[in-house]
């Protein structure tokens, strides 16, 4: 199989596959961002809330730059609130304790901060998409305290998962082009690794998801805010499961080029 397959079987599904879904995350939080939750936290007080209500009061709350890049650290034990969630509202550091630190965390634009943590301006709590974003973090800090097997799997396989995004499918061109088969089906099986991550992730993305979800009913947020939450988590999901096809779709690919090569 030469070039045109791979483009026309993988590379365009591929891409189809992660512009729509993110293009509905960037439009479902947008939508929800604007709907005020009922929360009259900053994101920070709020990550610290629910992590104390569940327990995890040695888990620590940082910010960290960007927009949706909010996630939880299992090495450090650490949450980390983005700025796009935070909405520069409240991008101070909390101890864990819940006591503010003196300062954003170094290399952190921080013009709304005021020490406690607390908005400097703008509404005073927080949107139904960044209480989703938030509690689906700490759904994931109470994965890895109850050791989810799942989250465990996907720890595990981290190491070996990142030799087959990266290193792998050079093994499995060259293999294929030198026509050296070893070395070609040691790539595949260090890709098959890589997909299997993506597959792992989905069980442990959608868990931290319902836990998210639970999280929030008893704070007031049901009907249309609770749906909007569901949506917001929903379309992050989504874009799980669009790099799990298209990881799918590239290694059904790649076994083809091996097989034929075989022959």
């Amino acid at each position: 199989m030469g070039l045109l397959p791979y483009v026309l079987l993988v590379m365009l599904p591929g891409i189809g596959l992660t512009l729509w879904a993110a293009y509905r995350v960037r439009t479902t939080y947008a939508k929800w961002d604007r709907v005020d939750s009922g929360v009259a936290m900053s994101a920070f007080d709020f990550a610290r809330y629910l992590l104390n209500s569940q327990g995890l009061t040695e888990v620590g709350v940082e910010p960290t730059p960007g927009n949706l890049t909010d996630h939880y650290d299992p090495r450090t034990r650490t949450l980390r609130v983005s700025q796009g969630t935070a909405g520069d509202r409240s991008a101070g550091r909390v101890d864990m304790f819940g006591r503010p630190q003196l300062g954003p965390a170094a290399g952190y634009s921080a013009p709304g901060y005021q020490g406690a943590g607390y908005p400097a301006s703008g509404r005073a709590g927080l949107s139904v998409a960044s209480v989703a974003v938030i509690a689906h973090e700490v759904g994931h800090a109470v994965q890895h305290q109850r050791r989810d097997p799942m989250m465990a799997v996907r720890q595990a396989v981290v190491p070996v998962a990142n030799i087959g995004s990266t290193i792998a499918p050079w093994l499995i061109i060259i293999g294929v082009f030198m026509n050296v088969m070893g070395l070609a089906l040691v790539g595949l099986v260090f890709f098959a690794a890589a997909v299997a991550f993506t597959f792992v992730t989905l069980p442990v993305e959608f868990g931290a998801s319902n836990r998210a979800m639970a999280y929030l009913g008893p704070l007031g947020l049901n009907g249309e805010r609770a749906k909007g939450a569901h949506d917001v988590l929903r379309a992050a999901g989504w874009t799980y499961v669009a790099a799990a096809l298209t990881a799918l779709l590239t290694f059904l690919y790649y076994l083809t080029l091996v097989s034929g090569s075989r022959r």
